[in-house]
């Protein structure tokens, strides 16, 4: 009996080994086929199982019946339908190759992981690091007045007229580097030259109230700024550039003789794998001897990023940077004739600053796929003035980040907290001490419905507290302590009308804690003074937009054209207005509420005329930016510029933008030009063009009037560069301001005249 038991069991075994043998598990890694770099969070698909691969580019598949068929997509690259016959012939690794096709473009800014742009649920532009190199763009704000919609005025950054021109304090557009924020905490403001141009994979721009998954500055859009990583094989660039600033178009303007204004800009960048460690190393050094007088600038900054995997599905990564800037400018010119390019007396300012960065982070993916990351920052910064403007900052940031995708469901939940501390202590704050505090919870869900629809909705809720003297120029705060809590939403959908093709919708609210320089700033500017607020209250807001992203492979032409219309308005916006008591000045104020509408249309992608590729990048953007309570109030009428003729227009807001950069390739030669349009600022404060008038003297003291009556058509910029490659060397020519217009972004500054720079580009190996 024992032998006829051991006899059935060896049968059934036999019978049952094929079963056996191919219930088995691999672990499979995918590569990008150039550079056999691993990709991370490609979608696998075998039968209804699906796979993620992690940090690694792996992927564990458990096999079950045969044959094996594999279905392998990945947002930029080629899908891949592999079908095998037997278990052994699944490989170790599987390359996927790049889709180089303009449509394809990549996205994470709008939901925190990585989309197609088309699935988009909010407005998205994307320009990559090449237009970076081909415009010389000495600072990271440059090239964002390539962008639609977008204008950077005097640093502060505007996406549709949300924002104008805010004194060099608060930003309702938040900067982040990598998703991290990089804001100075005490003013708002951004940093531009914080950001690493040499070593960017692109930036991405959103626009619209993105608070939800963002934060307080995030009111009025965002701009993300994305790293690149190192590859397989070394990567050592290195560029210098030199810009000589021309005669203004009215000779009578040029201040400096013979002696030559110019600016040299100087970038490097080193990457390298050392078995699992990323080494990353970048700087950058620029001189400005300015076409404005007594506008001068020496920076330098270097930046080192460090990613160690110490599994498959743990990595930590270490950033830092340092940032040294010394730097004179002048607030006001002297008139607006002749000396528009010279400092009036008493608003020359003199500035030494450093920052510096420490970005400790780490993530992690858990056996269900799960991925955690934490990221916090350690931020320092010192400005020295002679304007009694000192000030210095400590900033502490952390931000856990949960995100599950649930592959069957076709849902991806992605969830966060965050808390971020601040210490200030500032001459122009009354040199005193302040402290700032902020958390936050935060929930996404992005769900897709069949193969087309994607609805989005996220909630946020945000606290904020800020401790300050009891007493603070004659204003009682009760305990020192002001704080505000808001809960938040956004909600968009998506539908995919073909491959390339979809219509948008989306209403997100957005939500801005004024900053303590906007609540407690007390300075002077030449004749004008800047007097604090600590009564001044939060700024709330939403916008609504409705867009179609299309498509285009027809003919020679890949790429999109996206159309929008959109809604935005604001409740107890924050503005400096003027005011003649005590003394002439400004003061923010909550000036009511306000609406911005508008349109814009988009274009980018590439077309070939023969063999000739040809990139083209723009649009047109209009708006309509009003006071709500414009008949209503006092203030508002009595501090613009146009108020006495009715023109209920927000100021420093233009309503007609037009841009387009176009480049053509000719083998290893290539020429670009740019096109700017920008309207008239209709309103801006009255106090610019007649300081004594709430003593009715008209009087137009520094010549701003003037100068606006005789340029009221608005302007246009005509840029121009050609490129050639010789070996690793790549030698850049370019003429900017070809017109040599004469304009002004913001009263009393004139920009740059015609200017020409010539720049090297060598890529070591």
């Amino acid at each position: 009996m024992a032998n006829l038991m051991h006899c059935i069991k060896i049968f059934a075994v036999i019978i049952l080994l094929p079963y056996f043998s191919i219930s088995q598990v691999k672990t499979i890694t995918i590569v990008e086929n150039n550079t056999n770099e691993p990709l991370i969070g490609v979608n696998v698909s075998h039968g209804s199982t699906g796979y993620v691969t992690d940090e690694n580019g792996q992927f564990v598949i458990k096999v079950n019946e045969l044959p094996i068929n594999l279905y392998i997509s990945y947002v930029g690259y080629q899908s891949q339908n592999l079908i095998f016959q037997q278990f052994s012939d699944l490989p170790e690794t599987i390359e996927l190759a790049e889709n180089i096709q303009a449509l394809d473009l990549v996205t994470v800014t709008g939901s925190k992981y990585e989309q197609n742009i088309t699935k988009s649920t909010v407005s998205v532009d994307i320009i990559k690091p090449d237009l970076l190199r081909s415009v010389n763009a000495t600072g990271s704000d440059k090239i964002l007045n390539k962008v639609p919609g977008v204008q950077i005025l005097d640093g502060q950054a505007n996406i549709r007229g949300g924002s104008g021109y805010s004194y060099g304090a608060g930003s309702r557009v938040i900067l982040l580097l990598d998703d991290m924020p990089a804001l100075q905490p005490d003013a708002g403001f951004p940093n531009w030259s914080d950001i690493p141009i040499e070593n960017l994979s692109q930036v991405e721009i959103l626009k619209g109230a993105a608070s939800t998954l963002y934060g307080s500055a995030a009111l009025n859009g965002i701009i993300n700024f994305r790293s690149s990583y190192a590859k397989s094989e070394p990567e050592t660039r290195v560029s210098a550039a030199m810009t000589v600033f021309l005669s203004p178009k009215d000779k009578a303007k040029k201040w400096w003789g013979d002696t030559l204004r110019y600016e040299n800009n100087y970038t490097f960048v080193h990457k390298q794998k050392f078995g699992k460690l990323d080494v990353i190393a970048s700087g950058l050094y620029n001189r400005l001897e300015g076409f404005n007088q007594f506008t001068n600038e020496k920076r330098g900054r270097g930046n080192l990023n460090l990613r160690y995997r110490l599994t498959e599905r743990l990595t930590f990564q270490l950033g830092a940077m340092i940032n040294a800037n010394k730097n004179n400018s002048f607030f006001i010119w002297k008139n607006g004739g002749a000396g528009a390019l010279q400092a009036l007396d008493g608003t020359v300012s003199d500035k030494k600053s450093q920052r510096i960065y420490i970005d400790p982070s780490i993530t992690y993916f858990d056996k269900y796929k799960n991925k955690h990351r934490l990221m916090s920052r350690l931020m320092f910064l010192d400005n020295k003035n002679n304007t009694n403007q000192s000030n210095n900052s400590q900033n502490r940031y952390l931000e856990y980040q949960f995100q599950r995708n649930f592959e069957s469901q076709k849902l991806v939940m992605t969830a966060g907290l965050v808390g971020a501390w601040s210490t200030t202590n500032s001459q122009i704050l009354g040199d005193t001490t302040f402290y700032g505090r902020n958390h936050a919870a935060y929930v996404q869900l992005d769900k897709t419905f069949g193969d087309k629809l994607t609805i989005a909705g996220g909630l946020r809720y945000e606290y904020v507290k800020q401790i300050s003297p009891e007493q603070f120029n004659g204003v009682t705060i009760t305990n020192g302590i002001a704080k505000d809590d808001q809960l938040i939403g956004r909600i968009s959908a998506n539908y995919q009308l073909a491959p390339y093709s979809a219509l948008r919708a989306s209403f997100g609210q957005g939500y801005r804690y004024p900053t303590l320089t906007e609540r407690f700033v007390t300075t002077t500017f030449g004749i004008f003074s800047i007097f604090s607020n600590p009564n001044l209250k939060p700024e709330k807001g939403w916008s609504s937009e409705l867009g179609l992203k299309q498509g285009f492979a027809l003919g020679g032409f890949k790429g999109f054209v996206d159309l929008a219309g959109f809604v935005s308005e604001y409740e107890r916006m924050i503005e400096f207005t003027f005011l003649v008591a005590p003394n002439l000045g400004f003061k923010p104020l909550n000036i009511g509420d306000t609406r911005i509408s508008g349109l814009e249309v988009g274009i980018a992608g590439q077309v070939h005329i023969g063999k000739v590729p040809i990139n083209v990048f723009g649009g047109y953007t209009y708006i309509n930016p009003i006071y709500k309570n414009f008949n209503a109030s006092d203030t508002i009428r009595t501090s613009i510029s146009e108020a006495e003729k009715g023109i209920n227009v927000l100021k420093y807001r233009s309503k007609h933008q037009m841009k387009m950069d176009v480049e053509a390739k000719f083998g290893k030669l290539k020429w670009g030009i740019s096109y700017q349009y920008t309207s008239h600022f209709i309103n801006i404060d009255r106090a610019f063009e007649y300081p004594l008038y709430a003593f009715n003297l008209e009087v137009d003291v520094f010549g701003i009037a003037k100068y606006r009556d005789d340029h009221n058509k608005g302007f246009q910029l005509v840029d121009t560069r050609i490129s050639y490659e010789v070996g690793k060397f790549t030698f850049t020519g370019l003429v900017n301001n070809v017109l040599n217009e004469e304009y002004t972004l913001r009263p009393a500054l004139l920009e740059a005249p015609r200017n020409v720079a010539l720049r090297v580009d060598i890529k070591l190996n």
